[in-house]
């Protein structure tokens, strides 16, 4: 029989003692439910049912909790994607590292006309639903194509990866065809976007949304349509009537927090404030909160993210800001509404703000037909222009 020399056995003893420690570090240690570098929530303790262990999901679903739980487990990811930009990886944790950005990777995709175009006609079937709610009360409905970043920069992908720019504008032109036969008011600002140069101050280099100054163009742009459209009588911010303040803290962004902060590229928040200043009261989720759009930093050491416009993604808003004479406005969407938010409620008499990935309180026609806003737009980008779960329903 074979012996065990003594540094094989050393060896074998170390290893399995890392082993039985990180398990140890793994099983005790107080477990976090949110990753703050990935941008995600981390999987929580699987609960056992019959149908999960038949089916093998539970297994997995252990497999999942415990790789996101592990000990280390931030240290050595850092330490992957330091090596992966070590050795000029074109694509790190499904980031594409650019020439001075962070670009989302983009699976390739069979684009087909076809497909595109039902999907267009259903969701502009769903939205003159919408629509009409919206009219029988007197109201304007607006549907807005923002941009988001793949958008913005579709050039800045090398030409071995895929950017969607075809399926993207086949997604506009198919809608916008669709929403005009159903009279249905469709504003792309995504080609108004184009039309300008896509400047780079109007959109972030790190993270999917445009800048506080790419959400002032949005907001123009919206107000000056339905003021065209109803005659109403909304003041409309210029350049003149605004401060940009650079918050020198660093912005992290959402391209995987800067990849797990390893990457040096520098990017700047920007505030927006009115020279006249309107006061005004907020309530978030039905409970008064701060009078403020803003979350603002501790210190210029504290880093920020896209949370900084409306403190995140809140359900529900209202801010109110007592002027009766001026109409009132939802507007509905995703994290695509924040910074748009953060200048919009300074032309109304009331803002409502619905993010529908988080409110469930009840549908969005029935709190339409609850507050009777004089205008509703809904903001939405490419990568969910044509999704009916994400745009509200019409029932």
């Amino acid at each position: 029989m074979k012996r065990f020399k003594a540094s094989e056995l050393f060896v074998s003893v170390c290893f399995l003692a890392f082993l039985f420690g990180a398990m140890t570090v793994t099983v005790a240690r107080e477990k976090a439910e949110y990753s703050f570098y990935e941008n995600r929530m981390l999987a929580s303790i699987p609960e056992y049912t019959a149908e999960a262990d038949g089916n093998g999901s539970y297994v997995n679903q252990w497999e999942k909790y415990l790789s996101d739980h592990a000990a280390l487990r931030s240290t050595l990811l850092k330490v992957k994607t330091r090596l992966d930009l070590a050795l000029r990886r074109p694509v790190v944790n499904e980031t594409v590292i650019g020439d001075g950005i962070l670009l989302p990777y983009l699976p390739a995709q069979r684009v087909n006309g076809e497909e595109i175009a039902a999907q267009a006609r259903a969701m502009a079937d769903n939205l003159k639903g919408i629509q009409d709610v919206v009219a029988g009360y007197g109201g304007y409905y607006c549907y807005v194509c923002v941009t988001c970043q793949y958008d913005y920069y579709p050039d800045r992908y090398p030409g071995f990866l895929d950017n969607w720019a075809e399926q993207t504008r086949l997604s506009r032109e198919k809608l916008a065809q669709a929403m005009e036969e159903r009279e249905v008011d469709f504003l792309d600002l995504s080609a108004a976007f184009a039309e300008l140069g896509h400047p780079e101050e109007y959109s972030s280099r790190v993270d999917n949304h445009y800048s506080m100054q790419g959400a002032f163009y949005v907001y123009q742009r919206i107000l000056e349509r339905v003021v065209e459209r109803t005659g109403m009588d909304i003041p409309i911010l210029r350049e003149r009537d605004v401060i940009f303040e650079e918050l020198p803290n660093q912005y992290l962004g959402s391209r995987e927090r800067k990849l797990l902060g390893q990457v040096d590229l520098e990017e700047h928040l920007y505030a927006l404030w009115p020279k006249e200043e309107i006061p005004f009261t907020r309530w978030n989720d039905g409970e008064e909160g701060l009078p403020t759009v803003y979350a603002m930093p501790a210190s210029t050491d504290s880093v920020l993210t896209y949370d900084f416009y409306m403190g995140g993604d809140v359900p529900e808003t209202v801010i109110d800001t007592g002027r009766k004479d001026l109409p009132s406005i939802l507007i509905y969407g995703d994290s695509m509404t924040n910074a748009v938010e953060c200048v919009m409620y300074l032309s109304f008499d009331k803002m409502y703000s619905l993010d529908l990935r988080h409110y469930h309180d009840m549908s969005l026609t029935d709190y339409i037909k609850l507050v009777k806003p004089d205008v509703v737009v809904c903001i939405r980008d490419p990568e969910v222009l044509l999704l009916q779960e994400a745009n509200g329903g019409a029932s």
